[in-house]
């Protein structure tokens, strides 16, 4: 129902509509909101709100346009201001905003190129001058909006809108605590056609009340380095920053109002993805490195972060084969993880171009402990990948004693203690046109 739409007052690049269902299992009631956002939007939920985010960049292009219009709009004869005030009155299922805008533009642009060339000498620069003062106007050029949802029992309602500087990784970028809202951005290099300084990247940490006004910012952190993994964990934030070495920072916020940066490890690589093993000790998935920063194998390591001002790598393992991938790094569904049975398991994929029979296409599993790490075997899926290229493994588990790893084609049922195979169950595969799809 058009009632129960919700949209901030903003503009949107390439809206879309998220649809918000809550339902009251024991009374079977249920309530829905709709909110426009943007497609490419993240999701964060906690216990009471839900967090929309995504990046919105600033066009140097669009912005010479819109400045272009707004300065040579006025100086058109008559009946080109006419022709323009009809295009704006057209309704918008007849032509887009960005239709009427690049039709406006174009009538601009047209007027302006029978003008003598003198004049137009004189536009250019006058146009120049107040493009360079619209982009000064900017401290950034890409910034993360975030719209915020309030979710309890049956009542869902939009509840503010904010900004930050930077983009977002992913979901794990971002935390609640206490209705602070915890926030961790990358700001990618900034440079401008119009001349002026240029600006390297780097990376911050936000603090948001409830109404995401920012309470305090830690910015500058990691120049020309890119964010890879967060997480946050009670009053703590662990960060990977990686261009050639990997540095593990960890972020205080116990005082929203007075972040801090405790401290920080340089080590070879970087982590894609960082798991708690216990209050003191994480779990880094991610590459190996060159000191040049050529990306080589698998990395798993185990930082010791009890002094979190001198955080420590305890130890790692790092595989032999460079070109190896795991979904774990981008899906952290993938990752299984028992501290009770000393278990990680993760998929593995290899495609050794030498085509030595080196290559691999399953999941590794791990004995790993608080300060040890050794790869104790691999469960082989390479009959149940749909096709030769990505890991086939998407999900593992246990239960009991036994191991269950499924790829597109194959359940395999492991024994936990030494990994015999217990049994292999077949997967339909659902064919189109006679054959299995390759997606």
């Amino acid at each position: 129902a058009l009632d129960s739409i919700r949209y901030f007052p903003m503009p949107y690049d390439n809206v879309m509509y998220a649809t918000i269902n809550a339902i009251d299992i024991d009374n079977l009631k249920t309530e829905s909101l709709t909110l426009t956002i943007e497609s490419s939007s993240q999701l964060y939920m906690s216990e009471d709100n839900m967090y929309l985010a995504y990046t919105k960049n600033i066009n140097e292009w669009e912005i010479q346009r819109k400045v272009a219009v707004e300065l040579l709009e006025p100086k058109l004869d008559d009946k080109n201001k006419a022709l323009v005030e009809k295009i704006k009155l057209v309704d918008n299922d007849v032509m887009s905003n960005q239709e009427k805008e690049n039709k406006i533009f174009s009538i601009i642009t047209e007027y302006v190129g029978f003008l003598p060339t003198s004049e137009q000498d004189d536009l250019a620069d006058e146009l120049e001058a107040a493009v360079k003062d619209e982009l000064e106007s900017y401290e950034h050029y890409e910034y993360t909006v975030i719209n915020k949802v309030s979710v309890h029992g049956l009542n869902i309602e939009a509840v503010a809108n904010g900004k930050v500087p930077g983009h977002i990784n992913n979901q794990f970028s971002m935390d609640e605590d206490n209705d602070v809202l915890r926030i961790a951005t990358t700001v990618n290099q900034r440079w401008s056609s119009y001349g002026g300084e240029r600006r390297d990247s780097e990376n911050m940490v936000f603090t948001l009340d409830e109404d995401l006004d920012e309470l305090d910012r830690i910015e500058g952190i990691a120049k020309t380095e890119q964010i890879y993994s967060t997480r946050f964990i009670d009053d703590r934030l662990y960060m990977v920053t990686f261009r050639r070495t990997d540095p593990f920072f960890v972020v205080d916020l116990s005082n929203p109002k007075d972040i801090e940066l405790l401290g920080e490890l340089k080590i070879p690589g970087f982590s894609r993805y960082l798991h708690p093993y216990d209050e003191n000790t994480l779990i880094g998935l991610g590459r190996d490195a060159t000191d040049t920063g050529r990306q080589e194998g698998l990395k798993i390591s185990l930082f010791d972060v009890s002094d979190v001002k001198n955080p420590k790598e305890i130890t790692n393992w790092v595989g032999d084969e460079k070109y190896a991938q795991s979904t774990a790094e981008h899906e952290h569904k993938a990752f299984l993880f028992s501290r009770e049975k000393n278990m990680l398991v993760i998929p593995a994929y290899s495609s050794n171009w030498r085509n030595d029979g080196t290559g691999y296409n399953g999941a590794f599993v791990f004995e790993i402990s608080e300060d040890e790490i050794e790869l104790r075997g691999l469960i082989d899926h390479s009959k149940g990948a749909q096709h030769n290229y990505g890991s086939a493994v998407e999900r593992s588990l246990y239960i009991e004693n036994e191991l269950y790893t499924k790829s597109y084609g194959l359940l395999r049922i492991n024994a936990i203690d030494d990994l015999h195979a217990v049994q292999d169950v077949d997967l339909d595969q659902v064919k189109i046109n006679g054959k299995i799809p390759v997606y």
